[in-house]
């Protein structure tokens, strides 16, 4: 599998600033957390369900997800943690984590404590980053009901185009794909975890897509080959506008 591309400060400042425009000193800070990172080996847990939140993690490279798990081995995958991400980033005094985040690929992370002050008050309370990071947490929201929709009533196909579609959006906001070409480094069996299809299901629906000249899959990576054609069996542009309008 080729390695990860990390998201760069540059791009993790452009795109809270097109968020909210940050302070002057915003930057400085954010450039800062990304000095000092830590490795985590694949199938690392990052954040386990249940633990005590002691202060939000920012995901500089690879990838991971936010799942729980069943007594009998299934588990359902909420969301995919990407580039750019912040993870137990929490409001909340004495947060506790609601679920699991864990390592699909080899990851990088690094501490992002410093951003509590900015979101529980302090020192940076009417700062423009505060502003920022609750706009980043509302659009995490509106696609974990983008992903509800997804699950309860979209077909195979609908999920699978959908979920491609958002994932190409979000790593182009972070400089990690171009136009037609992103990273895809995830397993059948992941899949199949977020979008709550059985792997043959998964197989099979992959195979439609890329019959009807929607998508090449191959070497870690994605070919987005027809997006209008994503677009039209997803219905993604309808889930999307949300995100784009006012929160």
């Amino acid at each position: 599998m080729p390695t990860l591309r990390a998201v760069s400060s540059d791009r993790l400042i452009s795109s809270l600033d097109a968020l909210a425009a940050l302070d002057a000193e915003d930057p400085l800070i954010l450039a800062n957390i990304m000095v000092r990172t830590d490795n985590h080996p694949v199938g690392s847990i990052l954040l386990q369900q249940g633990q005590s939140i002691t202060g939000p993690r920012l995901l500089v490279s690879g990838w991971a997800c936010q799942t729980r798990t069943l007594v009998n081995g299934q588990r359902q995958i909420f969301a995919i943690v990407l580039p750019g991400d912040f993870i137990g980033l929490c409001w909340l005094p004495n947060p506790v984590a609601l679920s699991s985040t864990v390592a699909l690929t080899a990851v990088r992370t690094s501490d992002a404590s410093v951003l509590l002050s900015a979101i529980r008050g302090g020192h940076f309370v009417r700062s423009g980053l505060r502003e920022a990071l609750t706009l980043k947490s509302r659009h995490d929201e509106m696609r974990l009901m983008d992903h509800v929709v997804r699950l309860g009533r979209q077909s195979a196909l609908a999920r699978m185009a959908s979920f491609v579609l958002d994932l190409h959006l979000r790593l182009r906001q972070v400089g990690l794909a171009d136009e037609r070409v992103m990273p895809f480094p995830l397993t059948q069996e992941t899949l199949s975890g977020v979008l709550g299809l059985s792997l043959v299901h998964v197989n099979r629906t992959l195979q439609i897509l890329r019959k009807d000249g929607l998508v090449h899959i191959g070497s870690g990576s994605l070919v987005l080959l027809d997006r209008l054609g994503l677009c039209a069996v997803s219905d993604f542009g309808a889930m999307l506008r949300p995100l784009n309008g006012a929160l």
